[in-house]
């Protein structure tokens, strides 16, 4: 198995939160950003796991998810927008996300995608910030 990712992308401090993953090049509307494995969690639907909260995903992504993961690679690092410029798919195939560009992503710029409604902010996370 092949995992892809660009060389356009790199991680440094960001003004949204923490880290943040940004555009060192032009990325095009379309473009595969990074492909990232999921390390699977002991949690079920339902459960938190409020140490890693801010931090992982629900497998598959869809309204049917079965399982929270951890996003390897860059993956848990994209950080939160109302008006995203990336989105991801699972592949569950491989057992990875696909990060995709949403429109035209310019040098410089910090990529983001949409974690999901008001629900979302309102399950009792508390931040836990990586060093």
């Amino acid at each position: 198995m092949e995992i892809e990712r660009s060389e356009k992308i790199q991680v440094r401090e960001s003004l949204i939160h923490g880290l943040g993953v940004f555009a060192i090049e032009e990325i095009q509307i379309g473009e595969l950003i990074e492909e990232c494995p999921v390390l699977f969690l002991p949690t079920k639907k339902g459960e938190l796991n409020y140490t890693l909260i801010d931090y992982t995903y629900q497998w598959p992504k869809s309204f049917e998810w079965v399982n929270h993961v951890i996003a390897l690679g860059y993956g848990s690092l994209y950080n939160h927008s109302e008006k995203p410029n990336a989105d991801w798919e699972s592949d569950t195939d491989k057992q990875t996300f696909r990060f995709v560009a949403t429109r035209k992503i310019s040098k410089g710029d910090e990529i983001t995608i949409f974690y999901g409604g008001q629900d979302y902010w309102e399950d009792g996370r508390k931040s836990v910030e990586l060093k």
